[in-house]
């Protein structure tokens, strides 16, 4: 089994984390209505919760893995994607450094084509 990595978290100058959700929430609200594909896959597979009641779990879950990551904690997928890497990076946006992330997903080499 692999160690768990250690990771710094990450600090704002003159701010606490706190205050950079209110910011990320001001600024780059997590919006669901470009994934209205997503809403509806959900949808199909559990059909007795409502699309609006789903939209609100969609958006908790988003606005989770932003605290998260925020707090500098590791976000593990592999258990549901084969090979994931996760590379957090910091993103300039008016004038403050945010933590931003960019996912890389692998392909399993049995559902490669050769």
């Amino acid at each position: 089994m692999k160690k768990p990595k250690v990771v710094k978290p990450f600090y704002f100058k003159d701010l606490s984390h706190e205050e950079v959700v209110e910011i990320l929430n001001n600024d780059l609200p997590i919006n669901l209505t470009n994934n209205e594909d997503l809403i509806n896959r959900v949808h199909s597979r559990y059909p007795l919760i409502s699309k609006s009641e789903i939209s609100i779990i969609i958006k908790a879950i988003f606005q989770s893995f932003r605290d998260f990551l925020i707090l500098g904690k590791v976000l593990n997928f592999n258990g549901l994607f084969f090979d994931t890497k996760l590379l957090f990076f910091g993103f300039n946006f008016r004038g403050h450094i945010l933590p931003s992330l960019r996912v890389k997903v692998s392909t399993p080499p049995k559902f490669k084509g050769k």
